[in-house]
């Protein structure tokens, strides 16, 4: 072969080829991937019924009162299925540790917000039961699969991905998670001041107190910083993960060509035209969205006394428009600073 066939036969980058050899290089390489699916789905549900159980009577004083007694045994099924799901697809997407634990601070926000704001549970109480639901999910990936380039660029090869430098910028970081933050805070304050109160009422039964709902603008402070976790969770989730894309990742180059195959003309011209950032953007937003929703569906209609679905799908339904004004707002500066 001469050499000029050589480095036309050649289509992968060099930080693609190191990008590559750091993964291979990785003892988790050597476990089959369907093998750590399962002991990640395992070990999830494991852990956390360990650390609910170690911890129940801390907590069952506050929950136990609101909790519905589930009697039948499809509704606990469902809620374990669900929690299996969380796992499963939160697996298949692809997504580390990093993002795991973002994701799920985010989608299960509403439910231990509302246990806090609305149903005078502890603080500790929901904190504990919240640590629980995110560490237990997040650990099993953390030991099972590599963190991704954009959350390890200490061993990515420089220019492996895109955009390190914004990434590692404080200033950056500051302001895209003052802007999320500042989305959560307003779209929850306009629904506490206008009709969310009265959807209370009306869907959530026994609910004790919703003075927080009528706090005014001297509870818009207290809110923004109670908010404040949830713009770091959302920027981490979406702008860093949309910013610092891979750059010739050889696994998205395979999931193209495979998809070309599957989709015809329709992806080429809607979803294909999208720039590598942006399909990651609208994605993620939109399975944050989605996660949020039918999170918030099953954790407050399934678990909490007297709440029907609608009241749920209310509930959620703020939070989730959040986080697509979220993504939405990051696609703008990244669109406007040519990121």
């Amino acid at each position: 072969m001469s050499p000029k066939k050589r480095t036309s036969s050649s289509t992968t980058t060099r930080p693609a080829r190191d990008l590559m050899a750091v993964t291979e290089s990785s003892p988790l390489t050597r476990i089959p991937s369907p093998a750590r699916f399962i002991l990640v789905v395992l070990s999830s549900l494991i852990v956390s019924s360990i650390l609910f159980t170690l911890t129940s009577s801390l907590t069952l004083g506050d929950l136990g009162p609101i909790s519905k007694h589930l009697e039948e045994w499809w509704e606990v099924g469902v809620l374990v299925g669900w929690r299996a799901v969380e796992v499963g697809v939160a697996w298949v997407l692809g997504f580390d540790g990093r993002d795991v634990a973002s994701f799920l601070f985010l989608t299960h926000l509403p439910t231990y917000s509302l246990l806090s704001c609305f149903y005078n549970v502890r603080p500790t109480s929901a904190l504990i039961s919240y640590g629980i639901t995110i560490i237990s999910t997040a650990l099993p990936f953390v030991v099972l699969r590599r963190p991704s380039s954009v959350h390890d660029l200490s061993h990515t090869p420089s220019g492996a991905i895109a955009n390190r430098g914004i990434l590692q910028d404080k200033l950056t970081t500051f302001f895209t998670s003052l802007l999320a933050t500042s989305i959560f805070s307003i779209v929850l304050y306009i629904s506490y001041a206008s009709w969310l109160p009265a959807q209370l009422v009306v869907h959530f039964e026994s609910l004790p107190d919703i003075s927080a709902a009528h706090a005014g603008p001297a509870g818009l402070p207290v809110l923004f910083l109670t908010l404040a976790p949830a713009g770091w969770a959302a920027r981490d989730f979406l702008f860093v993960s949309s910013t610092g894309y891979a750059i010739n990742d050889p696994q998205s180059a395979s999931a193209s060509r495979e998809g070309e195959y599957l989709i015809t003309a329709i992806y080429r011209k809607t979803w294909g035209k999208l720039s590598p950032k942006a399909r990651i953007l609208v994605s993620r937003s939109i399975i944050l969205a989605a996660g949020i929703l039918l999170n918030t569906i099953v954790q407050v209609a399934g678990t909490i006394r007297d709440v029907s679905v609608v009241g749920a799908a209310t509930w959620g339904s703020i939070w989730a428009v959040s986080a697509l004004v979220t993504g939405i707002s990051f696609g703008w500066i990244e669109a406007v600073d040519g990121v």
